[in-house]
């Protein structure tokens, strides 16, 4: 127990105490259906929009949750849930808690402790928490009386400041749907148009292929079918072009191993340093800077890099790198390319992020261990629409002007989520520390309520911890409700669904 001094009538004790945690059970995939009840994985509680799959057997008592029911996933994403929906059928890695105190307090007590059950999480992977760690957690007990009135509180400022939460992601949802919508008017031509003033398209691309015919580059031409794929965004004044017809370098970076930057050494730009369509150097790997590849390979203004192996999701994503980052150079899993004077490295950048761009990378991609790749083939093969070279300019001068107003409102919303975050904290630290409400001397004290249920579990016959008596509930053949889950604070994850 802690030696921290609590308010009067509070006691110390464990959340082995305060509670019985029954885990949920392993459904093989064998078993799920279309019909019967939904089972509850943890990605259904953490708000990620994860579809259910479901369940029509005979299930234990133990393992069936009703409406208002606490929840614990303690593997993956730590938290607490309360349960919000119809009847549903519980996996595994997660609790179904047999309360002892005020549940909601417990709920609220949990998620408060979320930080140090995750000093005491397990795993490099999936991590998690064993039980006997779990149970062994010091947590603040209040009188029940009390318990009641923290949870009166916390429940009116913490709704008030949910729905905060609710507006401030709304707007990141319209901020984010703002910027992809403009971001395909810039590629579909509808932010600019032709002017008198502009060189033909056919003049530009004439000029390109000059250029190349003095490299010793082999050019690549779009093969039949896939020019489609630019074709159905581009005004009649544009041509389409594959990408390796457009560059006059296509290569693979340095497969060297990096490490911690130390002096003369080069920065190495990896996967990771590609974040949604620009260059984000905060985390460096670096090389000697005598080392070989570094004079191979040091990146150019301009270069275009591509991540060509990633998960399924990621793989594909570009970036232009500018010289203002400092000399670098760059990983295998990634692919520069180097344009053309002419050609914009940002508009191709521009359209390979778009969703157009997307559906040519999903076209193409295969799966290799585990790992999808995007090879150098394939890029150069990719059907970029070509514009006049003015009219690439307007389009990025538009979509940057775009874009600066809509960062302003994502990161104004983002601060007002880490205020909020910041404003749960401090009301758990009140509520945890006795100041929330103030103590009444006529409650009975938390010391009398332990005592009873210590009495209460010596009374029980010896179980194995965290088992019930079997007892089994018939789950009829219907299709399942829609559901729903309260999720803590801390963890609530969205998947924007853009």
């Amino acid at each position: 127990m802690s030696d921290k001094e609590l308010p009067p009538g509070w006691a110390w004790s464990t959340l082995g105490e305060v509670g019985e945690y029954f885990n949920g059970r392993g459904f093989k995939k064998s078993e799920w259906s279309t019909q019967g009840l939904p089972i509850i994985r943890i990605q259904n509680l953490t708000g990620s929009g994860a579809a259910f799959n479901y369940f029509s057997g005979e299930l234990d008592d133990k393992h069936l949750v009703k409406d208002g029911d606490l929840l614990i996933s303690w593997a993956a994403t730590l938290g607490a849930h309360i349960w919000r929906g119809s009847d549903a059928a519980l996996n595994q890695h997660i609790f179904k808690v047999d309360s002892k105190i005020n549940r909601k307090f417990l709920y609220y007590l949990i998620n408060y402790k979320l930080k140090a059950l995750q000093e005491r999480a397990h795993g490099s992977g999936m991590v998690h928490l064993t039980r006997s760690k779990f149970e062994e957690e010091t947590v603040p007990v209040p009188p029940l009386a009390e318990q009641e009135r923290i949870v009166d509180v916390l429940d009116g400022h913490l709704s008030r400041l949910d729905s905060a939460i609710g507006d401030l992601q709304s707007a990141r949802c319209r901020a984010i749907r703002l910027r992809k919508s403009m971001e395909h008017q810039g590629i579909s031509g509808q932010l600019s148009g032709r002017m008198d003033t502009d060189q033909p398209v056919q003049e530009l691309l004439d000029e390109v292929d000059r250029v190349l015919a003095g490299t010793s580059f082999k050019r690549r031409k779009v093969r039949e079918g896939e020019s489609s794929i630019g074709d159905s965004l581009c005004p009649k004044h544009w041509a389409v072009r594959s990408l390796g017809s457009l560059c006059t370098l296509i290569e693979y970076g340095t497969s060297a191993k990096t490490g911690d930057g130390e002096s003369g050494s080069t920065p190495v730009l990896r996967m990771g340093n590609i974040q949604s369509g620009r260059i984000d150097a905060s985390v460096l790997k670096y090389l000697p800077g005598n080392h070989p590849d570094v004079g191979k390979l040091l990146l150019e203004d301009g270069d275009l890099l591509f991540n060509r192996t990633n998960s399924a999701e990621l793989v594909g994503k570009s970036a232009v790198y500018r010289s203002d980052l400092g000399p670098m150079t760059f990983a295998s899993y990634l692919i520069r390319c180097r344009l053309v004077d002419g050609i914009e490295p940002e508009w191709v950048n521009l359209f390979i992020n778009s969703p157009a761009g997307r559906r040519y990378i999903d076209s193409v991609v295969s799966q290799q261990v585990g790992q999808a790749n995007v090879n150098g083939t394939k890029l150069a093969n990719f059907p970029v629409p070509v514009p006049a070279h003015e009219e690439q300019l307007r389009i990025l001068d538009a979509v940057s002007e775009w874009e600066t107003t809509v960062a302003h409102a994502f990161n104004t919303a983002e601060q007002a989520m880490r205020q909020a975050d910041r404003l749960r904290k401090g009301l758990l630290e009140s509520a945890f520390a006795g100041d929330l409400v103030p103590q009444d001397p006529a409650d009975e004290p938390a010391s009398a309520v332990l005592d009873r249920i210590r009495a209460e579990r010596a009374a029980q016959p010896k179980l194995r911890r965290g088992r019930a008596p079997k007892k089994t509930v018939a789950v009829s053949t219907r299709t399942a409700p829609s559901v729903s889950s309260e999720a803590a604070g801390t963890f609530v994850q969205e998947e924007l669904g853009l």
